[in-house]
């Protein structure tokens, strides 16, 4: 996004199946001062618009949006709605792009960025959607030129990018060289040498990203900055969902019941972020030796077939780099296989993809700008 009144207003969102991650101009004293992250369940759950009512939506942090004639609401609290319904508005399967539930937490994110008109939007797609030129091109269609939020407000928006989730992943690492640095003096029989800056890592590093999603496993291989779309792809039915599946059946086996759905998210969440997951008054560790061992059981297919797919570029790759909301136990089971192999977690990988997507879109309003100025 823009810093100073009059340049290019860039924003960037990344919506994945389990999380939306976007980026919004931080304002203060009436002018630009930096860029924000901030996130919300991909998660749009169907209202009656004239049975919302006006106090409910004043004391919630929610957006009510309309796509096709339909209203949802998104934003970090619909997790209340969530707690009561089995219905969490998600579609796990490889239409989920193309659903009213993703138009839906779209619009949610544009709402949340707040403003009037965007000079580029960068927006991310699982490598195997990308790879099919008609839906990145549906995403431009969709998201150029005047977009209606909830049948009132409206944003414009000047032009739409749209490259490989793990891509942002990987121009994310711009700003995570000492990171990078450390990574790398932990595996001295690596032979690589500690990097100078962003430019040195493009111009001589091979690095493997690797995105576990909500329900997809993406991977891209950058050779030199340039993505070898002949050994990078993604596993659909591979992603995080599968870990919270079988620690969900390892603890219906234990207390000898069923676990209801509407406790799904919060096992999730737990998951996700370590907190103790509460059932039947029992407080449940998510670093039991038993939890983990069923998650590391549900990556094992996924790495799998991650790892044949590389096929032999393994042998040329420096270094693995893991985002995502909870990349932990995919980067566990990929250093059993591979113990000599660098591998480096941000610390907050949950923002790895639409931060790189963010310095996309920079890069993308420069040259534009650039452009525009020579032809003057």
């Amino acid at each position: 996004m823009s810093s100073n009144a009059g340049a290019p207003v860039v924003a960037a969102i990344d919506l994945g199946y389990g999380l939306t991650k976007y980026t919004r101009l931080a304002r203060g004293e009436g002018r630009a001062t930096g860029i924000e992250y901030d996130i919300f369940p991909s998660i749009a759950l169907g209202v009656d618009r004239r049975r919302y009512e006006l106090e409910e939506r004043r004391s919630e942090n929610v957006k009510v949006v309309t796509y096709n004639g339909e209203s949802f609401v998104v934003g970090p609290d619909v997790m209340n709605r969530v707690a009561s319904s089995s219905d969490f508005g998600r579609h796990l399967d490889e239409k989920y792009y193309d659903s009213a539930p993703y138009h839906a937490l779209m619009r949610g994110a544009l709402s949340y960025i707040d403003e009037d008109h965007i000079d580029v939007l960068a927006l991310g797609l699982p490598v195997s959607h990308f790879r099919d030129p008609a839906k990145p091109a549906a995403l431009k269609a969709s998201y150029t030129g005047e977009v209606s939020l909830d049948g009132e407000r409206t944003i414009t928006i000047g032009k739409v990018v749209v490259r490989p989730q793990p891509m942002g992943g990987f121009y994310s690492l711009d700003r995570h060289i000492e990171g990078i640095n450390k990574t790398i003096a932990k595996y001295p029989h690596s032979g690589l040498k500690p990097l100078r800056d962003w430019d040195h890592l493009v111009e001589t590093m091979t690095i493997v990203t690797v995105d576990p999603g909500e329900y997809t496993l993406d991977w891209l291989l950058v050779n030199q900055g340039k993505p070898n779309t002949g050994v990078s792809g993604a596993a659909g039915d591979a992603g995080r969902h599968r870990v919270m599946t079988s620690v969900k059946e390892h603890l219906e086996a234990k207390i000898g019941r069923a676990i209801a759905p509407s406790n799904l998210q919060r096992l999730n969440n737990s998951l996700r972020t370590g907190a103790v997951f509460k059932l039947d008054g029992r407080a449940i560790d998510m670093a039991d030796p038993e939890i983990l061992d069923a998650a590391r059981r549900a990556v094992r297919d996924p790495v799998g077939i991650m790892m044949n797919g590389i096929k032999g570029a393994w042998d040329y790759t420096d270094m693995i780099v893991m985002v995502g909301g909870h990349p932990a136990h995919y980067a566990e089971e990929i250093a059993s296989r591979m113990p000599d192999m660098p591998i480096y977690v941000p610390k907050h990988s949950v923002f790895s993809n639409v931060e790189g997507l963010q310095l996309i879109g920079e890069g993308v309003a420069e040259a534009d700008a650039l452009a525009a100025a020579q032809a003057v």
